[in-house]
């Protein structure tokens, strides 16, 4: 699944667009990920000027099937982000930084869908739970709580003598 690359050759002078669809295909080649199901849109806009490339990339859609933080049903998640990027081509072995792309002067064509990718993944909340209702209560599966709660054991721990001064310096 090699259609998330952009040929440097079809960049015309000024703006140039290109869309991509992220389905659920798309994750199977992030095999370490937990995000396996979205149907979610990418636009990347790149201007060329003369020999420099400018790059700005959009992400929006939702991310299906995670799992609740708090009851463990399935969620949906809507995520929306954007980032700008520099590429710049030369014959040195320079590393890639956030903002600026280095691809060697022989490349013909850049491949954007682990960028892609990235931007889905910081965009996904830290926190994935179901929202609140109009009331402020939360709209998880209420038995599943109640299931997850009854059996989470919290146990207490001896505090380390050694460690209580500690506590003092608040």
């Amino acid at each position: 699944m090699n259609n998330f690359t952009v040929k440097l050759s079809s960049i015309k002078p000024g703006v140039n667009s290109f869309n991509f669809k992220i389905r659920d295909q798309f994750f199977e080649a992030f095999t370490f990920s937990d995000i396996k199901h979205g149907n979610i849109s990418a636009i990347a806009t790149l201007i060329k000027d003369g020999e420099n490339i400018s790059m700005n990339l959009i992400v929006a859609g939702q991310i299906n099937q995670l799992n609740c933080d708090i009851c463990a049903d399935d969620l949906s998640v809507d995520i929306s982000t954007e980032a700008d990027f520099i590429i710049k081509k030369t014959d040195e072995d320079l590393f890639s930084t956030d903002e600026i792309l280095y691809i060697k002067k022989s490349v013909a064509k850049i491949d954007l869908q682990h960028l892609i990718f990235e931007l889905i993944i910081t965009s996904c909340p830290q926190k994935r739970q179901h929202d609140l209702d109009k009331k402020g209560e939360s709209t998880c599966d209420q038995k599943m709580v109640d299931l997850v709660n009854n059996y989470a054991q919290i146990k207490a721990t001896a505090s380390d003598p050694r460690w209580d001064a500690l506590k003092s310096l608040t």
